[in-house]
């Protein structure tokens, strides 16, 4: 039930509103969590309410301004069809603009005073909103950026003022250096969070699709995914001592990015003990005329994961998109000897698995699991075709891969498989579902 904060209140219902306990406010907001406008109404209500309600609303400002509510359902049909949101272009960047301002003038820092983009004395801001802050997205900060910038650009214009633009990199430094809490770091452009949530992102983070350097540079890249200027900031910033302290306390990490990132797999691993919720892209593409060059990126890249992966003390979920089957048998690896009593979730998406009788020999050391997901798993149809008329892989008569499976926490078990063309596999996904029902009580048993 939502509260009617629009009634005028008389002198009883202000003395009822502070004597309601911190106990019992708490469980209501919480509840609205997810809802940007209850939130602020809910800031208004009495002190005791803006105590308990401020921190959700700093905790990630930069999704709930990119959160869109006026959007067609089916938002992640821009990938295919482009309908856009509704959104007002000049509201969002005001509002990005005054969200970035908050967050310059709580430290007053020498270098933004001396560009004029904040004045050396301005405002009392009313908390530390920094000490809110556990999750960033830099894909989001990105826009956000993009949003003061064209903002700033377009008033300077109508005013005939100069303004100085901000620049990524130390808006990007700024926040990693201050930021003392920082639990949640994404550069994610699957808008993971938002299908998580089901909510809609703004069809503006959608189209921004690439990234401008601070210093403009027109060299020609001739390998296509290459590295972003975005992901070599955070390699550079990951190096230096003391920044590396900010990212010890990651306890999720969410890169699903298609550039190289073994750097920063790298990095990481020397820094990131405690990450809990790793969720992860590896996608290179395999041209004919490139394929044994990709092919190495991906076992680097793989390598390099795997070696996050072994530096956790207690990795719960993971989930990998989009891999090649030749940089899969490394990561499951990873898993079996360094998480194999912590591992609960597992999801793998888009991943290509041509011989599945190596996965699910793998299965069998990871028997804390309670969700495993094969989502649109890729096989050839051709290979499956001539495994099943040669008795290969999973249709080997002395089906060694069963040996000792047995995933007795098991609960929830999805296995969806496509050929190359997208077309299911229900055969496929049939087999490899009825193996993993048998050797996993809970769901034998219907629980």
């Amino acid at each position: 039930m939502l509260l009617n904060f629009s009634k005028k209140k008389d002198e009883n219902d202000v003395e009822n509103s502070k004597t309601l306990p911190p106990e019992l406010i708490r469980p209501i907001v919480l509840h609205l969590k997810n809802d940007k406008k209850s939130l602020h109404s809910c800031l208004l209500v009495s002190r005791d309410w803006c105590k308990e309600t401020v921190d959700l609303l700093w905790i990630q400002p930069f999704h709930f301004l990119y959160t869109c509510n006026k959007i067609n359902p089916s938002v992640f049909s821009l990938f295919i069809n482009s309908k856009l949101c509704h959104c007002s272009n000049e509201k969002r960047q005001y509002q990005a603009t005054n969200l970035l301002m908050t967050y310059l003038l709580i430290k007053h820092d020498k270098a933004f005073v001396e560009k004029g983009i904040i004045k050396a004395k301005s405002e009392r801001i009313t908390f530390d909103y920094f000490e809110f802050l556990f999750v960033l997205d830099l894909h989001e900060l990105y826009c956000a950026i993009k949003d003061w910038n064209q903002w700033n650009n377009s008033n300077s214009k109508s005013n005939k003022n100069d303004y100085s633009p901000l620049t990524f990199g130390s808006i990007m430094k700024y926040f990693i250096m201050n930021i003392p809490k920082l639990k949640i770091l994404s550069f994610d452009t699957k808008f993971i969070f938002y299908k998580i949530n089901n909510k809609n992102p703004c069809s503006f983070l959608i189209k921004v699709d690439k990234y401008d350097d601070d210093d403009v540079n027109d060299d020609y890249n001739h390998f296509i995914y290459s590295d972003n200027y975005i992901l070599n900031l955070l390699i550079k910033e990951s190096k230096i001592p003391e920044i590396t302290q900010f990212f010890a306390n990651l306890t999720e990490l969410v890169l699903t990015i298609r550039e190289r990132k073994y750097e920063i797999f790298f990095s990481f691993s020397q820094i990131c003990y405690n990450i809990q919720k790793l969720i992860i892209r590896i996608n290179y593409p395999i041209y004919f005329y490139c394929g044994n060059a990709a092919r190495a990126e991906v076992s680097s890249e793989s390598y390099y994961l795997a070696s996050l992966i072994r530096s956790q003390h207690n990795l719960v979920h993971f989930e990998l998109f989009d891999i090649p089957e030749m940089g899969i048998n490394e990561i499951l690896k990873s898993l079996k000897e360094s998480q194999h009593n912590s591992l609960k979730t597992l999801i793998l998406n888009n991943a290509r698995i041509n011989y599945n009788s190596t996965i699910l020999s793998y299965m069998k050391y990871l028997q804390n699991l309670q969700e495993l997901r094969l989502i649109n798993c890729i096989c050839g149809r051709g290979i499956f075709l001539n495994n099943k008329k040669n008795k290969k892989d999973i249709f080997d008569d002395e089906k060694n891969y069963e040996e000792g499976l047995w995933l007795p926490n098991l609960k929830y078990l999805q296995v969806d498989y496509i050929d190359e063309k997208g077309e299911e596999l229900n055969e496929l996904s049939l087999i490899i579902s009825s193996v993993l029902i048998r050797c996993s009580p809970l769901l034998n048993n219907g629980i």
